[in-house]
């Protein structure tokens, strides 16, 4: 579990300080004075002052920040023609969307490597009928779960095991495969298998039990829906982007998705375990890192993926929200009030540290058995 921490501690760390450098550059490039860029969060090791700009190093070893003078309103900054308050519209905009843009260009060379190494080809779990907007897609059927001493387990079959063929023939749809197991309980049936992580191909003989455990089913696995996703030809050159378009209109479909469920279902679980904070995603990472070095990456382009998603919502405090201030400014040619800004970024921020709570305790809750 330490090296999963250390391993979770480094991802993050390094995404949130690649964000932080866009703003950096950019503010920079623009003339902003940035009072500080640290990696870690204070009190404060180490710090060295250069060309007006104090580089630090921090105890709490998580993340990283920068200090653009004037984005924190203060009477001084407003005045002041090198504060981020007193630049133009357009190179505010540039200034708050270029750590989203880091985030983007990290997750699409994070995403060329993996797919270049995996033959450009990847795959992804459903939770409904989904057809991605580029590429060539083929949906599977694969193992999420193999119960102890099942006869899935006796028989060989491991998480990650896609389920080609069922005697022969072959199977893409869960129902199917549960129906078809279910009418050969008690007798042996040859199931055709591809390791999702290492691309083995075999074949391995089980016996669907007449009076499984309960919730166990008959041969003891875990079944999900995954689509494995191609890129041939010219989509090659452009793999990285077009995986992260594909990835990005994949979660906002089920993001959609979920919505929708919950507003039929009256049910506002569907959306809330859907939502992880650093508690599940250091889950994800320890799950992740069972399948090797290769998920890990794809892994890494994917939080770097939805944190720049989630740092362009028009949330107050975020870059987002900062950025509703610049439109307003566009719109009214006229800056909205430096007392204005300040409160509702700081009500968006208290906000934010009490959804932060809520995420973390009910991931807690939702990932104790794989964390603990």
């Amino acid at each position: 579990m330490f090296l999963v921490i250390v391993v979770f501690i480094l991802i993050f760390s390094f995404l949130i300080i690649s964000h932080e450098m866009g703003h950096l550059i950019a503010a920079k490039k623009a003339g902003v004075k940035v009072e500080e860029f640290g990696m870690g969060y204070p009190p404060r090791i180490w710090g060295k002052k250069f060309r007006g700009t104090i580089y630090s190093i921090n105890w709490i070893p998580f993340g990283g920040f920068v200090k653009i003078y004037g984005e924190d309103l203060s009477e001084e900054s407003v005045k002041d023609k090198t504060s981020f308050y007193n630049k133009p519209p357009r190179v505010k905009a540039i200034i708050l969307l270029s750590g989203v843009l880091v985030n983007i260009l990290v997750a699409v060379l994070f995403f060329y490597a993996f797919l270049g190494f995996n033959g450009f080809q990847t795959f992804q779990s459903q939770l409904f009928d989904y057809q991605f907007p580029f590429g060539e897609q083929r949906d599977n059927i694969a193992v999420s779960y193999v119960a102890p001493e099942s006869p899935a387990e006796l028989a060989g079959i491991e998480p990650y095991d896609l389920i080609l063929s069922f005697n022969g023939k072959e199977v893409s749809d869960a129902d199917n495969f549960i129906s078809l197991i279910e009418e050969k309980q008690g007798e042996e049936v040859i199931l055709s298998l591809e390791n999702l992580n290492t691309g083995e191909q075999r074949s391995v003989a089980v016996v669907p039990r007449e009076n499984p455990p309960e919730n166990e089913g008959a041969i003891g696995v875990g079944i999900a829906r995954v689509s494995r996703l191609s890129y041939k030809g010219t989509d090659r050159i452009f793999s990285g982007f077009i995986h992260a378009a594909n990835i990005s209109h994949f979660s906002f479909s089920v993001l959609g998705h979920l919505i929708k469920t919950s507003v039929q279902e009256r049910d506002i679980s569907y959306i809330s375990q859907s939502v992880s904070g650093p508690v599940g995603i250091l889950a994800f990472t320890k799950i992740t890192m069972a399948g090797g070095f290769w998920q890990v990456i794809n892994l890494i382009a994917i939080i770097s993926l939805a944190l720049a998603t989630v740092n362009i919502l028009p949330i107050p405090a975020a870059d987002g929200g900062r950025l509703m201030f610049v439109l307003y400014e566009v719109i009214f040619n006229k800056q909205a009030p430096a007392k204005l800004e300040r409160m509702v970024n700081l009500i968006g921020f208290y906000i934010l540290l009490a959804l932060l709570f809520l995420v973390t305790y009910k991931d807690i809750i939702q990932f104790k058995d794989i964390l603990f």
